[in-house]
């Protein structure tokens, strides 16, 4: 599994000092960051995901960056490979930000490094372009993340949630849902606040990352967890003391 690094776009492009982070090392400073970006830039394997955030934090939106269709020869990645980083970046990005990419007028010039911007002027529902260092440009296209209300486009009818719904979800939560618990989303259970077969629906308003110990303790006797809406996950214990749970909160 490919470790995460977690990158503010305001920080790969010099607008601003915030920090990244990753599960192995926690909080990064800018610096580190950007090394670590740009050395996953260097490696072939690493895979690339935005995430738009409001502001509070909280994820509206993800999307995967792949290669360009059709495009006959894609430039190598800079550097040595003996200094690359197969790693998974998720590049993090305000809806403040976004709406200022998208506006901006074509200079004509080639981008830049870490240059985000829709591949049609103006167009900011459509795919966007992600440019890495060493001139790769990727294709990235958006899904709601449904933080704070839910569309139910991406609910299936079987137990088992769709690839993509299950990384949603993870990118929602981030972490376990359960407030002590910092165990990370990927490795943690697709889990069912109302259970799939008393009629829970397989979906991210009645869904949550629970790691497999917090996923026993939630179907223990007097254990009760809910969502007031999606992403809030309001857990109750046997004794009846609630606790709710956000979603997790990004630096962008």
């Amino acid at each position: 599994m490919l470790p995460e690094v977690t990158a503010p776009l305001v920080t790969l492009q010099g607008r601003a000092k915030r920090p990244g982070e990753t599960r192995i090392l926690g909080p990064l400073d800018p610096a580190l960051t950007r090394d670590l970006a740009t050395a996953a830039a260097r490696s072939p394997n690493a895979r690339w995901e935005i995430t738009i955030v409001d502001n509070r934090g909280h994820a509206t939106g993800h999307g995967t960056a792949r290669p360009r269709r059709n495009r006959r020869q894609q430039p190598q990645p800079p550097g040595p490979a003996l200094h690359a980083l197969p790693a998974r970046v998720n590049i993090t990005v305000t809806e403040t930000l976004l709406s200022q990419l998208a506006a901006q007028p074509r200079s004509g010039a080639p981008p830049g490094d870490w240059h985000l911007a829709p591949r049609t002027a103006g167009a900011a529902d459509g795919p966007w372009a992600l440019t890495l260092p060493g001139g790769r440009e990727l294709t990235v296209r958006f899904d709601a993340v449904p933080t704070h209300d839910c569309d139910h486009r991406h609910q299936v009818n079987t137990y088992r949630p769709s690839d993509k719904l299950r990384r949603l979800v993870q990118v929602r939560d981030h972490e376990c849902t359960f407030p002590t618990c910092s165990s990370p989303a990927h490795e943690s259970d697709f889990e069912h606040a109302i259970p799939y077969h008393k009629g829970g629906r397989t979906d991210a308003c009645n869904a949550g990352a629970r790691s497999r110990r917090c996923h026993q303790v939630k179907q223990m006797r007097g254990w009760k967890v809910t969502q007031p809406k999606p992403g809030w996950h309001e857990w109750t214990t046997p004794t009846g003391r609630t606790y709710v749970q956000e979603p997790w909160r990004y630096i962008a």
